[in-house]
């Protein structure tokens, strides 16, 4: 089978980036041939978007997309007509001459972002399938993850409130300038001056008037897109929740997803420590429900529950009793770190499209508690997961109250493989792109 992924590149980080790019190495290795598509950014504008040659990754040839619409990740968007009226499109020369070299019999999305009109419209003409991936939000959502700047959740949209969101959104060159490949790998350097420059921009405009935007036509543009699809690969309940609510008449198929690195791991003896060694994976803001977490283990400590320790990767903060911040972690070092635990906590407020993080515990034999606005629930017993802060609450409790119940949980991951790997879900892949070719 012939298959080309578009999504944001080898060169990116990122729950969606790591699964496409583990999809594809698994896919070239079972003996397909596969092609990568993905955007590209530079110092300036092009005039004329192009597709170019760009190397290998693993023996997978790779085409880059130069000039194309923009790429916002969680910039936003600065005006709808930036990607509904992008000036610079691919030539017919071109699109066909990528075509003969790729000629794919299934062309996997793993997100609109930068993706070209004209690119859509010769494939919907071709006899290639179309499947996209439920990765994140965009399409629906232009800031990507149905997140407020202020770090609230979106329940709805129109164009008075996506124009207040994207007011401060960056235009096409400085989107251009931030989707650089060359930039990107020094983006750890490039944070705190990026950071700043946000700051700066919110705070100039906080109390100007902004312009309402037509957004509304952005949002039904990619409506279309989805419609036209050949199948809609949700990769969790919830993402199957928000699309076939916001969008009537799609094709779909549920199915959870994986990422190489997630192989059985469940090995050494089963324990449990004293105290309890909780663990969040993430960074510390509000959306990813680390301060709904530190309210619960407050009032469990006021109620007499001293039993416990939270370890923080991933973000920095002020440590205190019981509490300690390691800020960011190697991914290398991951599963030494999910093994030292004894219980993952995933409090997130939001509608997490998937949370790879979830799998990478239960593939080490770590309990997990899941909050039932994340994806990945549907990895886990009922029990395990838990419905706002009351219910955190309570579970925590059972927990730091009977020791020996979660030393149960251990013994019965180390029986029931409750994880699918890469290779299994190959195969699943596999068979949906047949059900549509």
């Amino acid at each position: 089978m012939r298959i080309l992924h578009y999504f944001l590149g080898f060169h990116r980080q990122g729950g969606m980036n790591r699964y496409a790019m583990d999809l594809a190495l698994a896919q070239f290795a079972a003996g397909n041939d596969v092609f990568v598509l993905y955007p590209d950014g530079g110092w300036r504008v092009p005039r004329r978007a192009r597709i170019r040659t760009s190397g290998e990754f693993g023996g997978i040839r790779c085409f880059s997309l130069v000039g194309g619409p923009a790429v916002p990740l969680l910039e936003g968007v600065a005006s709808p007509s930036m990607l509904l009226d992008c000036p610079r499109r691919l030539s017919n020369e071109n699109i066909r001459a990528f075509w003969r070299e790729v000629a794919p019999d299934v062309v996997h999305v793993h997100t609109w972002m930068g993706f070209p009109n004209e690119l859509f419209d010769f494939i919907e003409t071709s006899e290639a399938k179309m499947i996209y991936t439920t990765h994140d939000y965009f399409g629906l959502c232009p800031r990507v993850n149905r997140l407020r700047p202020d770090g609230s959740v979106c329940e709805g949209c129109n164009d008075a409130d996506c124009s207040r969101c994207n007011r401060h959104a960056p235009d096409e060159r400085r989107l251009a300038l931030r989707n650089w490949g060359l930039l990107i790998g020094m983006r750890k350097f490039l944070l705190p001056l990026k950071r700043l420059l946000v700051r700066r921009r919110q705070l100039d405009g906080e109390d100007r008037p902004f312009e309402v935007k037509p957004f509304g036509l952005l949002r039904q543009h990619y409506i279309d897109w989805m419609r036209r699809c050949d199948v809609v690969h949700f990769n969790s309940p919830v993402t199957e929740r928000i699309f076939t609510g916001a969008v009537s008449g799609l094709r779909g198929v549920m199915l959870p997803i994986a990422h190489g690195g997630i192989i059985d791991r469940r090995d050494g003896e089963v324990t449990v420590s004293t105290p309890l060694r909780l663990l969040f994976l993430g960074a510390a803001t509000p959306y990813k429900g680390l301060p709904m977490l530190l309210d619960v283990l407050r009032c469990l400590e006021d109620k007499g529950l001293e039993n416990w320790c939270l370890d923080v990767y991933g973000d920095v903060g002020e440590n205190r009793k019981r509490v300690v911040f390691y800020g960011a972690y190697d991914l290398n070092a991951l599963w030494d770190v999910l093994k030292q635990h004894d219980v993952l906590v995933v409090p997130s407020i939001w509608d997490e499209t998937f949370g790879f993080v979830v799998a990478e515990a239960l593939c080490c034999g770590v309990p997990v508690l899941c909050s039932d606005r994340a994806g990945a629930k549907i990895l886990l017993p009922p029990e395990w997961v838990f419905s706002g802060k009351d219910d955190l609450k309570d579970k925590l409790d059972d927990i730091l109250s009977h020791p020996d119940a979660l030393l149960q949980r251990k013994k019965f991951l180390r029986e029931k493989c409750l994880f699918t790997s890469m290779a299994e879900h190959v195969g699943e892949v596999d068979k949906l792109y047949r059900t549509v070719l």
